[in-house]
């Protein structure tokens, strides 16, 4: 399966949910995440296309363990992921495995569904509020899968979210790392 998503700044949550519950769609409760991202040991952060990142998840009081190997961009990922009974200790197998952990992402999430797409409304502590819109596809084709993705972008334009405020070229992987800098001085 592939992760087909776009990303983009939300200026204005209220008025994207009150579109979004004028299609019917309806929130789910508030998820807190914790994200730890690792990447090889030695790759830069973001790395490479084509390399794995491995994430644990802490999604209220259950661990979810992803792999995400993005394919033609970062918004267009193989990924697989699971349940797991314990994230602090994937997560001490990860660092012994030598696997290195790059950044810790904190947020707040709302999700809904729309048609065949998944939307969430994340505030991420110290990077602000963004829009997610994902399509989960078993089409290996990335120019189908590029297609997907305009199919989205328009989708946005209908929520008000302007072409500007789109994250496309690893812009949100670069907040991350402007992020992940910070800690380590």
């Amino acid at each position: 399966m592939y992760e087909v998503e776009v990303k983009a700044h939300l200026r204005d949550r209220t008025e994207v949910i009150k579109k979004l519950e004028d299609f019917g769609c309806r929130f789910g409760e508030e998820l807190h995440q914790v994200d730890h991202i690792f990447n090889r040991e030695g790759e830069n952060f973001p790395p490479p296309l084509n390399s794995p990142v491995l994430r644990v998840r802490k999604e209220n009081d259950r661990y979810l363990f992803t792999l995400k190997i993005s394919q033609s961009g970062r918004q267009d990922s193989l990924e697989r992921e699971l349940e797991i009974l314990d994230g602090e200790m994937m997560i001490q197998i990860l660092k012994l495995l030598k696997w290195q952990e790059t950044v810790l992402v904190d947020k707040k999430r709302i999700k809904t569904k729309y048609q065949d797409m998944v939307i969430e409304l994340d505030e991420v502590k110290e990077l602000g509020e963004f829009i997610e819109i994902e399509k989960i596809v078993t089409n290996e084709n990335h120019e189908d899968r590029q297609k997907i993705q305009q199919e989205l972008c328009g989708f946005l334009e209908t929520l008000g979210v302007k072409k500007e405020d789109l994250l496309v070229n690893h812009k949100y992987d670069i907040m991350l790392e402007e992020k992940r800098k910070k800690y380590l001085k």
